[in-house]
This record gives structure tokens, sequence and C-alpha cells, in this order.
């Protein structure tokens, strides 16, 4: 009976002890989920990589540290990608770009540093199983964008996943689209999954400009993803103003597509219209954004690929984001011509002076310098031929000393009395022409009709590039501070015609100064107040730009009034 009674009282206890156990795992799910673990072994790290590379589950960060993804330099075409990383599985083996030997890359002098490109990054944190299926029955999956389709020739990238990875695409554009920051996801997804829908909408997408190209998610102990967290730049906070900015800067580059026929000729006018409008800045805001070139003028390679990827979509010409190395991360276009597809790489061409050298190229001749990343591997291979070298470099080399910028334009307001009211229309003709002493000039008029406060002015606007001269003036570096200082000399001076000197900071602010005087936005900034003191009834203005040694422009007025 001794025996049996000892027997019963360890039956109890052992029950009692499992009883607390489960208990204990009730109220703390972590040691549930480290047990299985453990007893899963080496099968669990493999089932659910973390990034599109090379790590597995097992280099998740813990629980609440959050931590960036690793990108890796190299990508060996399709041979690092994980089976599970929501790519088609058709793609692999494809072996339509090939990649060269990265050792081998040579950037040349007068391109070293243009780049800019910073890659997709997304930062998780580990939580509890208890946390992420409270996360995922409370927080919502936001717009699924069910009945999306994105046609294949357009949008590569939406092609390039498999039906998780795609159903993760329409629900991140979406969402993205109606300014959701946080959401659940469609599907059951991993971190791999997450990181290649993410950058494949990014790359698709170059009107989603407000989007960072950074993202975060939140990931339970098995890896998978229970929360995505989008990540919006400045421009999301006055979205319709910004929407307006960014469609009134395309269509300014759209508009010197009219009259070409062709979809080369309208390519070769995009590629200009860009060089012409925007600076390379590694400061500029938003710079891996369209919206940085096209509207502020001001961005990296990002910028200007995607600022080119999506005028071109707009002319319905199939033109792809690539992501790459190019002595750094950079980025730059492909564009399917009816041949076939070339590189073009307009962040390179964007020089002085502006030039074709990475213009419809092939992969042969980009392999020097450029090689293709991440799911822009994927891309078709550019071996057209037609469209090759067709465009030569009109423009000789210059030193950092001259250079030609020429603008000619005509403002004649009419008549009035009413002080606050103004109208103006305009329209242009643009020349341009080579001189036997090797400087490009070209010629710009316009015609415009001002209704202004009871002054008349005629006013005649002129920008070229002299020789070198040293200026001795204090550095200008805002367009109202030329403003000002253009007034405060016609005012201070008692002569006719006033002939005054400033030194601006740089090119961007050069630029802006042509576009005030195209626009006749100079008028409202200086010339009419200067009408008004002076007891005038109009002027004549011509401006002249020389590029300085250390990078300023020395800008020369002669303001004739009348």
């Amino acid at each position: 009976m001794r025996i049996v009674e000892k027997l019963l009282y360890g039956i109890g206890g052992l029950l009692a002890l499992i009883l607390f156990f489960i208990l204990l795992c009730h109220f703390n799910p972590n040691i549930t989920a480290k047990l299985g673990n453990s007893m899963a072994g080496q099968e669990q790290t493999t089932a659910v990589p973390d990034a599109a590379t090379t790590a597995d589950i097992s280099a998740l960060p813990t629980q609440t540290t959050s931590t960036s993804q690793n990108i890796p330099d190299v990508i060996n075409v399709a041979a690092q990608i994980p089976q599970d990383d929501g790519i088609s599985t058709q793609l692999s083996g494809e072996g339509g770009y090939q990649a060269p030997d990265e050792n081998s890359i040579n950037v040349p002098g007068k391109v070293s540093g243009l780049n800019g490109l910073e890659v997709v990054e997304g930062k998780g944190t580990e939580i509890t199983d208890h946390k992420a299926q409270e996360l995922k029955q409370t927080l919502g999956k936001g717009n699924t964008g069910d009945g999306l389709t994105f046609d294949e020739v357009i949008y590569p990238y939406y092609q390039m996943l498999n039906d998780t990875g795609k159903a993760l695409y329409r629900q991140i554009y979406a969402n993205a689209q109606d300014l959701r920051k946080s959401f659940a996801p469609v599907e059951a997804v991993s971190p791999a999954q997450l990181r290649n829908a993410f950058m494949a909408v990014c790359n698709d997408h170059p009107e989603l400009f407000w989007m960072n190209t950074a993202y975060g998610y939140q990931y339970a102990p098995d890896g998978s993803i229970a929360e995505i967290d989008l990540s919006f730049n400045i421009t999301a906070t006055q979205m319709d103003t910004a929407k307006a900015a960014f469609e009134a800067g395309a269509k300014e580059i759209l508009d010197q597509t009219y009259g070409k026929y062709t979809d080369y000729d309208k390519e070769a006018a995009v590629h200009d219209a860009i060089l012409d409008s925007v600076v390379y800045d590694k400061n500029a805001p938003v710079n891996q954004s369209a919206y940085s070139a096209l509207v502020n003028g001001r961005t990296v390679c990002a910028g200007y690929a995607r600022a080119f990827q999506y005028i071109m979509q707009q002319l319905g010409i199939p033109c792809y984001y690539v992501e790459g190395h190019a002595g750094e991360n950079h980025a730059w276009n492909i564009v399917k011509l009816d041949d076939g597809y070339y590189n073009v790489d307009t962040t390179w061409d964007d020089t002085n002076p502006n030039t074709y050298d990475y213009f419809n190229c092939s992969d042969a001749d980009y392999s020097k310098n450029h090689v293709r990343r991440e799911l822009s591997v994927y891309l078709p291979p550019c071996n057209g031929t037609k469209y090759r070298n067709l465009e030569e470099n009109t423009q000789p080399e210059q030193d950092n000393n001259t250079q030609d910028i020429v603008y000619v334009g005509y403002v004649t307001p009419t008549q009035t009395t009413t002080p606050s009211q103004s109208t103006t229309t305009t329209t242009t003709t643009t020349t341009q022409t080579t001189t036997p002493d090797t400087t490009t000039t070209g010629q710009t008029t316009t015609s415009d009709s001002t209704t202004t406060s009871g002054t008349t002015t005629q006013t005649r606007i002129t920008a070229h590039a002299v020789s070198n001269a040293a200026g001795s003036t204090d550095t200008i570096s805002a367009l109202d501070d030329y403003y000002v200082d253009c007034l405060s000399h016609i005012l201070d001076s008692n002569s006719n015609p006033v002939t005054f000197t400033n030194v601006v900071s740089d090119e961007t602010l050069w630029k802006k100064i042509v576009k005030a005087y195209e626009k006749g936005d100079f008028e409202e900034g200086y010339a009419i107040r200067a009408l008004v003191e002076k007891h005038m009834g109009s002027c004549t203005v011509d401006v002249t730009g020389t590029l300085q040694s250390d990078g300023t422009y020395k800008v020369t007025h002669t303001f004739t009034m009348r």
C-alpha cells in the first residue's frame, strides 16, 4: 500500500508541474516559441529567410531591437536570391543580362562622384507571438489593391514577383496612394518577400514621389510579418500642392517633345530637357524622388533616373529604373525602342558641357563602368543597335572658366491704370548654331504681354558666358536676395543706363535667374519697382552671366530706362 501511495503522490506532483508549465507558457508565449524553435532545429531556420540576399531567420534581431537589413555589395544575378523571396520561379536560371566583373569597373574622372543612390532599406523589430496576433487582428490591411492591374511592358518589376509578391505589391502601392502608413500584410509573408515587393513598387512607380525608399516592419518569432510601416517625405504634408507642382514640372519637359514623331526623337528631347533643367546636388532635399528633379531642379542619380522614367512613361515609351554599382551605388535607366533595349544615364551626361556619352548604350558599352544589382538583373539585356551613337556631342570640352549660356527675351507690357492686376501670355521659339570659333550660341526669343501699374516696360534679357573675371562683390545665395541687390544698385545710381554686377553662389541659382527672365518673374522681382521709383515708363535689361573658376557666377547687368 505504501508503494501505491507513493506512486500516487508522484503522479500528482507530476501533474502539478505540468499544470504549472502550461500556465507559465500561457502567460509567456516566448517560452513556447523558443522551445519550438529548438525542437525544429535547422529546418526552422531555413524555412523563413530574413533578407533577399543571404541572411536566414536566425540572423533576425532579438525582441524589441531595431536593425537595418544589410545589403551585400554584389548580387550574383539569381544565385544568391533564396527561393522564398517572392520572386517568380520562372526567373531562376535566366541569364539574359551578363553582369561584368565589378572589380574591373573604372569610373571616368569627369563623372566620378555623380552617384547618390540610397538602396532600399528595411528595419525590422521582433515582437511576441501574442503581440503579432493582436496586430494582425486590430491593425487592418488597409487598401489591398484588389483589382489593380499593371502592364507587363511598363511595369516589369511587378511581373518579376510570384502571386504572393504581387498581392503584397498591390497592397503597398494602394496604401501608398492612400497615404496609409501602417497595415497588416494581405498574406503571410517573410522579410525577404516584403523587401522585394517594396523594392518592386519603388522601381516601377516614380509618381509615388512622397514615399521614401525606407520602410519598417514588425515580425513574430517565426519570422512572419505582422505589421508593415511605410515612410513618407515632407511633400506628403501638402499633397495637393505637391502633386500640382510635380505635374507642372513634368509638363515643362513634356512640352519639349511636341512635334517629335518617333519614340527616339521624343527620348532625345526628354534627355536634353532634363539636362538643361536639372543640376546635380548631393545635398538636395528628397533627392531619391522624381520630385527633386522635376520641381526643385536639384537631385542625385536616383532623382534623374526617376524623373526620366516618369516622363517617358507619360509618353507611353517603356522606361525602367535600374539600380546598380558605378563606383558607388548608382541609378540609371533602360529604354525600350523598336529594335530592342538601351541604357541611358542622364546623370553622367549632365556635365559641363552636356554630352551623349551615356545615351542609348548597350550592356557591352556599360560593362566598363556600370553593373546592375538587386532585381534589376532581371531586366532585359540591352543589345539594341539602331539608335546607338546617333547623337554627337556638339559642344567642345571647356575648362572651368567659361560656359556658354545664351538667352534673349523681349517683354512688352501694355499700359494700364490698375496697379494690382497682371496678365501674361508667352510664345517661345528656339534655334541653335555653332560659330566657327567653337563657341556654341543659342537664341531664344520670348514675346510677353503684361499689364502693370501705369508703366510700360520693354525688356531685353541676354545671358551668355564670356572669359573668366574675378568678382569683387559679396556672394548672393538666394533669388530674393538677387532681386533686392539688383533693385538697390538701380536706386542708388544716378546714371541711365545703370550698369552693375553681382556674384551668385552656384549654377543652381544661376539657372533660377535665367528662368526668372524667361518667365518674366524678374519684373515683379525688381524691374517694376525700379521703374516706379525712378518715375520711368519702360526699360531694357541686358544680363551677362560668367562662370567663375570657383563655381560662382558673375552676373553683369545693363538696365536702360525710358
